[in-house]
């Protein structure tokens, strides 16, 4: 399975969006520094997620998401 996340500062000043295999494991990354673009705005937490069976779906919801339409859908359902 693939996951799109959408990862977010305990304080919420920060968001981070990607994919990945292991959604657990991936999160350990985030929080243990391993990761350049989140490294500085410890600690995260998942505030959403999917799940998909193809790793080319969970990019292209992952453009999806970065994109302003994508912006727009996170604030009114995240």
């Amino acid at each position: 399975m693939y996951y799109t996340y959408i990862i977010e500062t305990l304080n919420g000043k920060h968001r981070f969006i990607g994919h990945c295999r292991n959604l657990k494991s991936q999160l350990n990354q985030h929080n243990s520094r391993n990761v350049k673009a989140t490294r500085d705005n410890r600690p995260w937490r998942v505030i959403y997620s999917e799940k998909f069976k193809i790793k080319n779906d969970a990019i292209s919801r992952e453009k999806y998401f970065k994109s302003i339409s994508g912006q727009k859908w996170i604030e009114v359902n995240v």
